[in-house]
């Protein structure tokens, strides 16, 4: 069943996502149905489906053959775990977890409103006491915590009448993503991210159930909407000993080589 307040290909794409994932076209030979069906299935336009066919087509998760049909791409049927990582699309990680067949859960420790002081730099603020609302939680998956969060959304991307109320709203939404669009009018169009391994240290160590020297994956990123202006700065720690990465590399497709 499709929701009206999210854009209907992206969730076309995340339920065809999660059939994939659950193997739902396996008796079928991986062959998916055709896009009228689809489209009744989900009770939007053929064009919509086409969309989002079309991306998982350029993520390699769907080979289309002319005139055959559309059929899942042997590696993600052999490799269902990293069928989230063939995106090199922005999307929250409750999403990316539930499409993956867990139940995550979202602990928030903590939702203010403070200065940007340093983050300022990264949110191209003017200055170190513009207001961001700080979001810090914790997702966890089968009881297990996963991920420790720290977001920080300028408060002025807000309308006024709601900035008072801004930290309270952040706290109940259910992705940073989710509470740009409903609340601020905007999507996020790109993230830029830092990726590393550090220590778990004292801090991590207490909200992550995990034990300070070990390792963690550490991921600072700024989320840009279409025009660049910063949406959030993130600050994340996942588990080394439950959280793990598949990336998908392909060549690129070299014009210059292709006779004329």
């Amino acid at each position: 069943m499709v929701r009206r307040n999210i854009p209907l290909v992206e969730q076309v794409l995340h339920e065809l996502v999660s059939d994939i994932d659950r193997g739902e076209y396996a008796h079928a030979d991986g062959m998916l149905p055709s896009e009228a069906d689809l489209a009744l299935n989900f009770k939007v336009s053929r064009a919509t489906v086409r969309d989002a066919l079309s991306r998982l087509e350029t993520a390699g998760v769907v080979i289309r053959r002319h005139g055959v049909g559309t059929f899942v791409n042997q590696f993600v049927t052999e490799h269902p775990a990293g069928l989230q990582d063939w995106f090199e699309e922005a999307h929250g990680f409750v999403d990316a977890l539930t499409s993956l067949g867990g139940d995550p859960q979202v602990l928030v420790l903590r939702s203010v409103i403070e200065p940007a002081g340093e983050m300022s730099t990264r949110l191209q603020l003017p200055s170190h006491e513009n207001p961001v609302i700080i979001l810090e939680k914790v997702i966890t998956s089968a009881g297990a915590p996963l991920i420790h969060s720290l977001n920080a959304i300028p408060l002025a991307l807000l309308p006024s009448e709601l900035q008072a109320q801004g930290a309270e709203l952040a706290s109940q939404s259910d992705s940073t993503f989710r509470f740009l669009e409903t609340y601020c009018h905007c999507r996020v169009h790109h993230q830029q991210s830092e990726i590393r391994a550090t220590l778990a240290g004292a801090h991590l160590a207490s909200v992550l159930a995990y034990a300070p020297t070990e390792p963690c994956l550490r991921v600072e990123e700024v989320a840009y909407s279409v025009d660049l202006v910063p949406l959030f700065y993130g600050l994340n720690h996942f588990r080394g000993d439950l959280v793990s990465f598949r990336q998908i590399r392909r060549p690129t497709l070299n014009l210059t080589n292709v006779p004329s």
